[in-house]
């Protein structure tokens, strides 16, 4: 039997997270400069919720109840809904409930502590690994 890959072995380890007092335009630039569309919010060591580039962009939107990013914090617009899992969970029923539910985050945890981050953009990472491991592209020129 063929070994599945684990959570650990495609999630985004330990990382960047923000406190949710970070003023808003802080997490946008902390967003573009580690390349990444998804923030944890902590609050006393506490995850409380997900910043992703989407609330950045609402947030940018005329007619938005703030004049300018700059009057918002992290905390007043991340999601508090997330989805968090356990770092054991198998990672198809991981997968699968990430498309089930329409999520394209999960936050991993181990002993109630943030561990990671599952996107979207990892599971197709991940994905394409194994196809690369599995499968020989046909237009590698080793290939006889």
């Amino acid at each position: 039997m063929r070994h599945m890959p684990t959570i650990a072995e495609i999630m985004t380890a330990f990382p960047v997270h923000v406190e949710e007092s970070l003023p808003l335009a802080e997490a946008a630039e902390l967003m573009k400069s580690h390349n990444c569309h998804h923030l944890p919010v902590m609050a006393e060591h506490e995850v409380v919720g997900l910043l992703t580039i989407e609330d950045l962009k609402l947030a940018q939107q005329p007619g938005h109840t703030a004049s300018d990013m700059g009057d918002l914090s992290v905390g007043d617009m991340c999601r508090r809904q997330i989805k968090q899992v356990d770092l054991h969970t198998r990672l198809d029923v991981v997968l699968m409930g990430m498309a089930e539910q329409g999520v394209n985050a999960v936050l991993i945890m181990r002993n109630d502590r943030l561990a990671g981050i599952l996107t979207s953009q990892d599971a197709c990472r991940g994905f394409a690994r194994w196809l690369q491991k599995e499968y020989l592209p046909t237009d590698d020129p080793g290939v006889a």
